[in-house]
């Protein structure tokens, strides 16, 4: 349904490039949940700004398809890849209050993107706003308020609802509960799951909370230094990691089952992505590392265990 294949992108500027995307390719079947996790800076937001052709100046895509349904939306005009977003794909932006326009009421901010590139007529469109947004539990006299009358869950809905506006196929969220507090978290994510069973869409999810991820993914993804490291289902990546960043991801992870007698944490810093990476990217801080790894760059590979098999990009398998 959706499918990266080989994209490269980042960011150029005083003469230098910062590649923060290196080759990554990922499918996404009918109804998946994709969870997409690394720490802050490996290029998780950036991977689908530029699969969703919004990456923006000074960003770059150098190479690469994106396909959906088929088609190569990154080889397609702006006016043609106008008629696909929000029918086949939308996105779900961080931050609710960057998305909304602050002097535009919700329903005529949503009602837009139907009228001006959907051919809706105002009425139609408000019609169905209502039904969205009563589907993400904001009842109808809220079309009226501006997104300073909201609260932050409340803004975070209408993003969500507005994504849903044309039942598109798939949905990307760009770590969309970030900035709120973890009872407002867990109530937008629990609507996350309820909805994408009644709209029957796949999801693409971006965090640097692997914790969230073991819990609502069906597949994960680990990213490391603009590359994906690990990927596989979600159950077999939290009981038997097999690449040493994401044992160290999971390490790090906090138990509420027992006592903490002190916090593990990956030693050493991301690499820097203007730099031309030699070798493993996450050599320097492996406990595993070994000769080969500082001259070979592992590939991403196929792996067998013991009926858990996933991808890795790791010289040890």
């Amino acid at each position: 349904m959706f499918e990266i294949n080989n994209l490269n992108a980042g960011y150029e500027f005083r003469n230098k490039f910062v590649h923060a995307v290196r080759n990554v390719s990922l499918k996404i079947d009918s109804d998946d949940f994709m969870g997409i996790a690394g720490e802050s800076g490996c290029g998780k937001s950036t991977l689908v700004l530029a699969a969703l052709k919004l990456l923006k100046k000074p960003g770059k895509i150098m190479s690469g398809q994106v396909l959906v349904d088929g088609i190569d939306i990154l080889a397609l005009s702006d006016k043609e890849l106008r008629k696909m977003r929000w029918k086949k794909f939308s996105l779900v932006t961080q931050s609710s209050m960057n998305s909304l326009n602050p002097v535009l009421k919700i329903k005529d901010q949503m009602a837009d993107v139907l009228i001006r590139n959907h051919g809706f007529s105002k009425s139609d469109a408000y019609n169905l706003i209502q039904e969205k947004l009563q589907l993400v539990g904001i009842t109808a006299d809220r079309m009226e308020s501006y997104p300073h009358q909201l609260s932050g869950g409340m803004r975070q809905r209408v993003v969500i609802a507005m994504a849903l506006l044309l039942s598109p196929s798939v949905v990307v969220m760009d770590e969309p509960t970030t900035a709120l507090d973890v009872v407002v978290q867990r109530s937008i994510l629990q609507q996350i799951e309820e909805l994408r069973k009644k709209e029957n869409f796949s999801t693409i999810f971006i965090t640097h909370d692997i914790s969230l991820l073991f819990e609502l993914a069906s597949k994960i993804s680990i990213m490391y230094a603009g590359e994906l490291v690990e990927i596989g289902r979600a159950k077999d990546v939290y009981t038997k990691p097999l690449h040493p960043y994401t044992k160290g991801l999971i390490e790090a992870l906090p138990s509420i089952s027992k006592d903490l007698d002190s916090y593990k944490s990956i030693p050493g810093r991301p690499v820097d992505l203007g730099t031309q990476i030699i070798g493993c990217p996450f050599r320097e801080r492996c406990p595993y590392a070994f000769d080969k790894c500082a001259v070979e760059k592992p590939e991403l590979n196929y792996v067998e265990n013991e009926g858990n098999g996933r991808w890795v990009a790791c010289h040890l398998y």
